[in-house]
This record gives C-alpha cells, structure tokens and sequence, in this order.
C-alpha cells in the first residue's frame, strides 16, 4: 500500500493526547551524552519504553522524525491500553500509529522464548534473541549490544534510568522495545524492531538484570523489520514533532554516542 502523504498528516493532526501525564521527570544535560543527532556518528537514544539505535548513514532530520514517531506511537498506546494489563493490545494500538505515520510492517510476529536460549538475565537474552534476528551482521549486532550495555549501565536516579523503568515496569509485567535504525537504498531507511514482553509471578525490579530462570518468568518478543521511506518521513516529520513537542522533556533522554 502507498504511503498517503495526505492522510497521514490529517491522521497526525487528530490525535488527541489530552490527560497523558507530563512533568514526570527532570533532566539535566548529560556530561556523557550528545544534545543533537548527527548522521556521521552511532548514537542511542531512548523514546519511553524503546531503545533506539542509530547506525552511520541515517541522517539526523531521519533520525529525529523516528524518534517523534515511536514517541507519538507510545503516547497513543499509553492512552489505548494499559501497559500492565493489556500488553498485547497495548502493542497493537503502538504498530498501528506507526502504519498510520508510514512505518511499513505487518505487525509483530511473536515467539516465547522462556525455554531458549542460556541467558540467565533480561539483558542477556535480549542480545541472544536479536542475534537471531538481525542474522549475520556482525556490526549491527554489536552496535545494538554498545546500547544495551549502555543503558544497563545507568545510574539510578538518573534520566534515561528514571525513564525506562517507568515506561517498562508494571508489576509483575515488563514490556519495553528495542530497536536498530539503518539507511538503506533508493532513499529508504529500515528498522529491526523488537518487542519484549515479560511476565513474573512477583514484581519486577531494574528490568534488564532480572533472572529469567531463578524468578519461573517467560519471556516473548515479536519481531518486525520495517521500511520506511525517507522523503516520505521528512515531509510527515515536523507535523509529529509539534503534535508530541510538549511531552518530548517527560519521555525523551539525551542522546548518547556510542
């Protein structure tokens, strides 16, 4: 299906975010972190719940407009269903505004992997399963993992620590994404999406280090390789930036070099 340039701005322009929280966090400019995209370097970035890689070559006004459209999508998803739940649906309203806003996927293909794999932490079998996915290319695997170990390493307390443990943790329920940005040919760009589900039988605490095995959790992700096309995403882009500017300091970490 063509991408309705059109449609798409009319479908941004009629979202309503009215009653989603905001003043939720204070962040300071990060001594280790960068204040601005820039296509020459990796970078990392987190949107909510989503951690967002950037490899060389996508531009920084691409980059900018993807990180505005998974914060639109969170937002929307936010006010559909609850996190804790409804996951599932909450994942369901998330790919649909991302379709709206020409993300090109069918949607997220699902597998439990509790069973699989050697992984005793989060963090570890998320690497594991986006080995899989992601196949044999060895320097985007690697730029994934530079933002995983990244953000395990966050302080507590601090903005991109406050963030992801807000937006991922409900309880007993954990979901939260990641997500490797590419340019690819004839003006398109291409993310690896991965969402991860988890569900405990006792609340989970700092998400990317809880033992699978020893808390009985399982673990799901679905998986989606999604197209989007650049001219496309630069026209849409400062309508889904003015739609979601008020909420970017609540919901947006700096962006962080890798």
């Amino acid at each position: 299906m063509s991408f309705d340039p059109v449609a798409a701005r009319a479908y941004v322009q009629s979202v309503d975010l009215s009653g989603i929280p905001r003043g939720l966090v204070a962040q300071d400019a990060a001594a280790d972190a960068g204040e601005v995209f820039e296509g020459a370097k990796s970078q990392a970035q987190l949107v909510g719940s989503s951690l967002l890689s950037f490899a060389q070559g996508v531009d920084a006004g691409v980059r900018e407009a993807i990180s505005d459209s998974a914060l639109l999508a969170q937002l929307v998803a936010n006010k559909h269903a609850s996190g804790q739940t409804e996951p599932l649906e909450w994942y369901a309203k998330y790919v649909e505004v991302l379709q709206h806003v020409g993300w090109i996927t069918q949607g997220l293909a699902w597998s439990d992997y509790t069973t699989k794999g050697t992984g005793a932490e989060v963090h570890e079998r998320i690497i594991e399963v986006l080995a899989v996915a992601l196949g044999p290319g060895v320097t985007a695997a690697a730029l994934v993992k530079s933002a995983i170990a990244a953000l395990a390493a966050m302080k507590d307390g601090g903005s991109w620590f406050t963030i992801f443990s807000r937006e991922s943790q409900h309880a007993n329920i954990a979901r939260f994404q990641v997500g490797l940005v590419e340019a690819g040919p004839n003006d398109d760009v291409f993310v690896s999406l991965l969402a991860c589900l988890i569900k405990a039988k006792k609340d989970i605490t700092q998400v990317l280090f809880f033992k699978l095995r020893q808390e009985q959790a399982s673990f799901s992700a679905g998986s989606a390789t999604v197209s989007i096309n650049r001219p496309s995403l630069a026209d849409l882009g400062p309508t889904i930036r003015k739609k979601v500017r008020a909420y970017q300091q609540d919901y947006l970490s700096s962006i962080l070099d890798l």
